[in-house]
């Protein structure tokens, strides 16, 4: 379930440009330039139970694809295709029945479960380093440009 905050009083909001202009965004049923998921489908109508059985330890996440259309790529085209140009760094917002709806970086933890929370500050006397001495990721790694290999 996608957790979203939701503006409800259009009348005192002026809404930003859109990434693409009302009615004209691009219309896909892909979720990539080389998947469909109806090829899923004709996949799984082609099959037995028996056989679905023994290709689901390999393939069960791709099945699922299909099964849980939730998560499906068309859902997060469908809502990036409708996206509002807006400054916040961490937010982004499209325009939902006609209505401006915000999926920030709270909202993806929510769905997510992932902790999004500010990582905390770092104490400064373990970032310093002694006078005359290069941290080690700064330093890098020097390879020479030519490497001949001997058989």
């Amino acid at each position: 379930m996608f957790f979203f905050s939701l503006y409800m009083n259009m009348a005192e909001l002026d809404l930003p440009s859109r990434l693409f202009a009302d009615r004209e965004e691009p219309a896909s049923d892909r979720v990539n330039m080389y998947f469909k998921l109806n090829t899923i489908k004709t996949v799984l109508k082609a099959l037995t139970p028996e056989e679905i059985d023994t290709i689901r330890p390999c393939f069960g996440k791709l099945l699922d694809v299909y099964s849980k259309p939730v998560f499906s790529g068309k859902l997060a085209h469908f809502l990036l295709t409708r996206q509002l140009n807006v400054v916040k760094r961490h937010e982004i917002w499209v325009v939902f029945a006609g209505k401006p709806v915000r999926f920030a970086l709270r909202e993806f933890g929510l769905v997510t479960g992932l902790n999004c929370q500010p990582l905390p500050a770092l104490d400064r006397a373990l970032t310093k380093c002694l006078p005359g001495v290069t941290p080690y990721w700064f330093a890098g790694v020097s390879v020479p440009p030519f490497i001949v290999l001997q058989r």
